[in-house]
């Protein structure tokens, strides 16, 4: 595939909730708080409820735009990737008037929500395909934890809020994604919506095995071995599965990326765009470094890009 990430803007949620502030808007118990803290390593989470989504999402496009004069008339398509399936009242977009406003009436905004919490990663290879080789692209993971239901995952993580923008283009030198692979399990679809009719260990007992396995054809289908990856960069839903997985896998610790996960939290389908921005920022990519994204949606999704950097990193 040619695709290339050539900027990440970041806008995290004005506030910053603490763990215990999160527990006790959840009405979690004790023992749920302190295995959030020392199990899941959790400890504070972008959060405003007061800021709209609208609100969170302008300035990271206006950021991105007055950084790159060029993407003046030549955005092509603006995707907004969501978890929940509607995230405004119908006829109401926001965004939609935002990007008309910041790119040019030619830009075209979508919505892509089915793969959940997976959906930034398993788009890129589909939204670079539309694009002729002097147009640009930006992939839009934005989401608000509205409710209880949405900023809690039982037993798993808690949701941070943020607006993450990634510019794409068919040519560049920054992050060339070489490779973008995604498996589904059809499983865990069937969902009545009513919480009797669940089954509530169904997909943690086939987490491990699903993700794991993922992993293993994403590097069978780039043709790479872990010889050549620098990091693993996954999201961030907590620390214990994230080294769990890289036990079973037999995986050295320092391969895994798992720092921003106390800070910020699952921040929907942002985190390995937020974990690689956090990365490079940090002076601990190299040109020629290969890194996998990685990420899990319910559903089940998971889905994965091999990202080579540039000499223009």
């Amino acid at each position: 595939m040619r695709c290339n990430i050539r900027d990440i803007e970041v806008n995290f949620a004005a506030g910053q909730q603490t763990l215990h502030e999160a527990a006790e808007s959840l009405g979690l118990s004790g023992v749920e708080t302190r295995m959030f803290d020392r199990f899941y390593g959790l400890r504070s989470f972008p959060h405003q409820d007061e800021e709209t989504i609208g609100e969170m999402i302008r300035p990271a496009l206006e950021r991105l735009s007055s950084r790159h004069p060029a993407l003046n008339g030549r955005v092509k398509h603006v995707v907004h990737c969501h978890t929940i399936p509607t995230v405004f009242p119908f006829g109401d977009n926001q965004i939609a008037r935002q990007v008309t406003e910041i790119f040019g009436p030619q830009t075209e905004y979508a919505s892509y929500t089915m793969s959940h919490c997976a959906t930034g990663l398993s788009v890129l290879d589909y939204v670079s395909a539309q694009l002729d080789d002097d147009e640009y692209a930006i992939v839009l993971i934005a989401e608000k934890a509205f409710h209880r239901w949405v900023q809690l995952i039982p037993d798993t993580t808690i949701m941070g809020e943020v607006s993450c923008a990634v510019l794409l283009s068919r040519n560049g030198e920054q992050f060339r994604i070489t490779d973008n692979v995604t498996s589904r399990d059809g499983s865990f679809s069937l969902n009545s919506g009513y919480p009797e009719d669940a089954e509530p260990h169904s997909f943690q007992d086939k987490y491990f095995t699903f993700t794991q396995n993922h992993i293993d054809y994403t590097l069978q289908h780039s043709g790479l071995s872990w010889g050549d990856i620098k990091y693993l960069v996954p999201h961030n839903v907590n620390i214990s599965s994230w080294k769990q997985i890289a036990k079973n896998m037999g995986l050295p610790p320092d391969l895994l990326f798992l720092e921003n996960i106390s800070q910020y939290g699952h921040c929907f389908g942002a985190d390995p765009f937020i974990n690689l921005k956090t990365l490079f920022e940090s002076g601990r990519l190299n040109s020629g470094d290969k890194v996998m994204l990685m990420t899990v949606g319910l559903g089940a999704t998971a889905s994965s890009a091999i990202i080579e950097c540039g000499e223009s990193i």
